[in-house]
C-alpha cells in the first residue's frame, strides 16, 4: 500500500470570503498562501491527538528508575527485551524503556480473517503480522526511514536491505525468525502468552558495512488477551527498549523532546495498525499463514 492510500486525511472545510463584487481580494490569496502551512499542521494536530486519544504511553530510564519492577507497573518487571548480560551487570548500563499501549478493542471488531484461534485464546496467525506489516509500513515513510535506506543502499547487498523497506516485502513479510524488516531491524524471537497473544521481538541489527551510529535495543510488539464484562478485548503494546554503558552517548529515549517525538511517532503507528486489523483501513491485506 502506498502513502496515499495509507494515510487517511481528515476533511477541512475552507470557506473563502470574496470580496463584494465577486473577484478574488487581497485576504483570500493570503489564506491560499497559507494553506500549505496551516494543512499539515492541522494534520499533526490531528495524528497527535488521535495517538494521545487511542494509546498510552509510559516510560522510564534506570537509573534513577529502577531496571526491574516498581511500584506503579508490574509490567516493568518483564525482561524478556533485555539482554542477560545487561541484566547482570546493571550497574554499567543505562537502560530506557517507553511503553505505549493501545485502547482496549473488541474480538468482534477485528476483520473477520483475523479472528482465527482467537476466540480459544490462543495466538492466532495472521493478526500480528498485518499489525506489524502495517506499523512498520507507516515507519518506512517517515524521515529516519528514509535516511536509513540510503545508508543501507550503499551497503554490500545494498538492493536486498532497501527492498526491506518496500511496501511489497512489508506486506508479504510473516516475522519470521531472522527476517529483516526496514533495514536495522532482524526478527530475533516470537512468544506465544500463555492467556493469548503473541509477540515479536525485533533485535537493532544493522547490515553488515554499517558506518552510521549502532544503538543497542529491541522492539518488543504483540497484542494480548483481555476479558471485561463478559467480553473478548485485544489490546496491542509496543515496546522500544534501548541500552548502553555508562559512559555511552545517550540514546534517543533519555532526551524529552527526542523521545515526546518518538512516543508521538509510535502511537501513530499504531493506530494506523488497529486501523487495519479491524477494517478501518480497508486498503490493507490480510496476511494468512
Amino acid at each position: 500500500m502506498g502513502l496515499y492510500n495509507s494515510l487517511t486525511i481528515p476533511h477541512l472545510p475552507i470557506s473563502i470570503p470574496w470580496s463584494a463584487d465577486g473577484r478574488k481580494g487581497g485576504l483570500p490569496i493570503v489564506l491560499l498562501a497559507a494553506v500549505p502551512v496551516v494543512l499539515p499542521a492541522a494534520y499533526a494536530a490531528y495524528v497527535l491527538r488521535q495517538g494521545a486519544r487511542r494509546t498510552t504511553a509510559s516510560a522510564s530510564i534506570a537509573p534513577p528508575d529502577p531496571l526491574v519492577g516498581n511500584a506503579r507497573s508490574r509490567e516493568a518487571g518483564d525482561t524478556l527485551a533485555i539482554p542477560p548480560a545487561v541484566l547482570a551487570a546493571p550497574d554499567r548500563y543505562v537502560v530506557a524503556r517507553e511503553r505505549v499501549v493501545s485502547e482496549a478493542v473488541p474480538l468482534d471488531a477485528i476483520r473477520p480473517g483475523l479472528r482465527k484461534g482467537l476466540e480459544d485464546g490462543e495466538a492466532g496467525r495472521g493478526l500480528l503480522e498485518t499489525y506489524l506489516g502495517t506499523t512498520m509500513r507507516m515507519f518506512a515513510w517517515t524521515p529516519q526511514a528514509f535516511a536509513m535506506k540510503l545508508v543501507v543502499s550503499r551497503l554490500p547487498g545494498g538492493a536486498a536491505h532497501a527492498d526491506t523497506f518496500s511496501t511489497p516485502y512489508l506486506d508479504a513479510c510473516l516475522f519470521e525468525v531472522g527476517d529483516r524488516v526496514c533495514g536495522v531491524y532482524v526478527v530475533r524471537r516470537r512468544l506465544a502468552h500463555r492467556n493469548g497473544g503473541e509477540r515479536v521481538f525485533l533485535d537493532l541489527s544493522p547490515p553488515e558495512g554499517w558506518k552510521g551510529p549502532v544503538v543497542s535495543g529491541v522492539l518488543d510488539c504483540g497484542f494480548v488477551l483481555e476479558e471485561k464484562g463478559g467480553v473478548r478485548l485485544v489490546r496491542f503494546v509496543n515496546e522500544t527498549v534501548l541500552w548502553r554503558t555508562k559512559d555511552g552517548k545517550p540514546t534517543l529515549l533519555e532526551g524529552a523532546v527526542s523521545r515526546w517525538l518518538h512516543t508521538a511517532m509510535i502511537r501513530w503507528m499504531m493506530v494506523k495498525g488497529v486501523e487495519a486489523v479491524t477494517g478501518g483501513d480497508s486498503g490493507t491485506k490480510v496476511k494468512t499463514t
